[in-house]
């Protein structure tokens, strides 16, 4: 599923795919040849890893089977590196036990593994109104129920992938009757994901086709999320995943810039800039730094206006923090049409370069990645930090993208809710505004539609190796930092900080979420 580290172009399998449907791969698993899901890939083998039941297969080798036992589930992670996490949680009967509710993560990987249970258990899972094999003891009543509907959205989704449309659109219908944008966790989860799911039928059918293209076309995500407003404020200020990437992130730069006089800091998508006014918090607590002059150079190709205001905003708090500032906004009708002369730079200066999920927009153009990279290498600067959702959502095949994207929005679903409580509001205007088009473009799109595409960092590592890229070790403060801001938070159990190689990986539940990471040019 990912290129390896040797590569020549680790971008090449997420270029533009032109078939909608992708050949089925052959099933490891002779009794279960039949199935779409492909149970030896990466989502599936890393949520669910059984270790003692064995199979024969037709040569008589012995292979691990998928249809592991429920007290053997390890955390999910849908990398190519395996993470070891927690166990999930197994209800008992003891009291104190069930007064642990099941996570939303806990209640899809149980989903999961009764969905592919009942597969093991039977040739067919199409009727709406089947009652899935599962003993709920121990179980909630709202956990059971969770439960059930994911199922119904798993199979929807296997229905989808076998092009059994018909079947599909039922489940769907039945997915509908109990989930709502207004329901608990798993009911909007579902709510988004089943009407992404009918959108990718109603196009692969052509029916409304048009209309859902449209949709997707007029809705820019990078446009949204310029600009500062309460739905995204509220997330940064409320949810520690977003402060822990932005604070590491400007720790770093600031440990790579030392005591420099003349600090040069180019952003490839500033967007609402918080992570400056941290920057210029810290230059103004250091007595000792004598900086004579902060420039931020913002590029972009969209929304102008928005970047001026966000400058205009950090050149007033600079002034209040009485540190000599200036911004320049470089904007250019296509990232092809940027070079480096249309910088201004100083030799004197100390540039370092910060992207916050900037570059995975470009992975559907890689012409475009390719020479940002270039002309990135050219500036040099001291340090580059970068900051990109942690996830693989570039898969041509469509169950592995769908299982990668539940698990993703299904904890940061779980985080909104967990972190923003009673804010009601701004919840539903991330989920329904920011994350609904994000799921609906994942699952529904294909080829040069599906502009929302991800992937991890060991993709990101063999691409940025041919660019002559060093991957720095994040220091032993800014990760000890980190852990001290995620302990600020009443659900710092929730979020967990893993080290990969040299990067900060943030996770939710046992899902990565993001990645933190710094690069030299060599």
């Amino acid at each position: 599923m990912f290129p390896s580290k040797n590569y020549d172009n680790p971008f090449e399998p997420l270029q533009l795919d032109k078939t909608k449907n992708d050949q089925q791969k052959p099933s490891r698993f002779g009794a279960i040849d039949n199935l779409y899901f492909d149970f030896a890939s990466t989502p599936y083998q890393n949520m669910i890893k059984g270790a003692d039941f064995q199979l024969e297969d037709d040569q008589g080798v012995k292979r691990h089977s998928p249809f592991a036992s429920l007290r053997i589930v390890k955390d999910y992670a849908s990398r190519s590196r395996k993470l070891n996490g927690e166990k999930i949680h197994i209800p008992s009967s003891n009291t104190a036990e069930n007064d642990r509710k099941l996570s939303t993560i806990e209640r899809i990987r149980m989903a999961g593994l009764h969905f592919i249970d009942s597969y093991s258990n039977s040739d067919e899972i199409s009727n709406p109104n089947h009652a899935f094999p599962f003993s709920s003891s121990g179980l909630s009543d709202d956990e059971a129920k969770d439960i059930n509907l994911l199922l119904t959205l798993l199979a929807s989704a296997n229905k989808t992938g076998q092009q059994h449309f018909n079947e599909a659109i039922k489940l769907i219908e039945s997915c509908n009757n109990t989930s709502s944008n207004e329901g608990t966790t798993v009911q909007r989860l579902v709510y988004y994901f089943s009407e992404a799911i009918r959108e990718k039928i109603n196009r692969e059918i052509g029916r409304d086709a048009c209309d859902g293209l449209e949709r997707m076309q007029m809705f820019d995500l990078q446009k949204a999320l310029m600009g500062i407003n309460a739905s995204i404020l509220a997330f940064h200020q409320k949810v520690p995943m977003a402060q822990v990437c932005q604070f590491t992130s400007i720790h770093t730069i600031l440990e790579n810039l030392g005591r420099a006089r003349h600090v040069h800091v180019i952003d490839l998508e500033i967007r609402s800039g918080m992570q400056y006014t941290v920057l210029m918090q810290a230059i103004a607590s250091r007595s000792e730094w004598q900086l004579k002059h902060l420039k931020i150079t913002a590029i972009g190709t969209r929304s102008e206006s928005r970047i001026k205001d966000t400058c205009n905003h950090l050149a007033d708090f600079a002034r209040s923090k009485s540190i000599p500032f200036s911004f320049e906004i470089v904007m250019v009708p296509d990232m092809l049409d940027f070079n480096i002369n249309l910088l201004e730079l100083d030799r004197n200066e100390k540039i370092a370069v910060y992207s916050a999920v900037s570059l995975s927009s470009l992975i559907v153009t890689p012409n475009r990645l390719e020479h940002l990279m270039r002309e990135l290498r050219k500036i040099n600067p001291c340090i580059t930090v970068i900051t990109e959702v942690e996830a693989n959502h570039t898969s041509a095949t469509f169950v592995n993208r769908f299982i990668d994207a539940l698990f993703f929005y299904g904890a940061l679903f779980d985080s909104l809710s967990v972190c923003l409580g009673n804010d009601e509001v701004n919840r539903k205007v991330a989920e329904s505004v920011y994350y609904a088009y994000s799921i609906r473009n994942i699952v529904a799109a294909e080829g040069d539609d599906r502009t929302i595409r991800h992937t991890g960092i060991d993709v990101w590592r063999a691409f940025f190796a041919r660019f002559g890229m060093a991957e720095i070790e994040l220091s032993g403060e800014s990760l000890n930092e980190a852990k001290l801001l995620i302990d600020n938070f009443e659900c710092a159990n929730c979020c967990q900080l893993p080290v990969d190689g040299r990067c900060l990986v943030v996770d939710w539940n046992g899902v990565p979420m993001f990645s933190v990471s710094a690069w030299k040019f060599i």
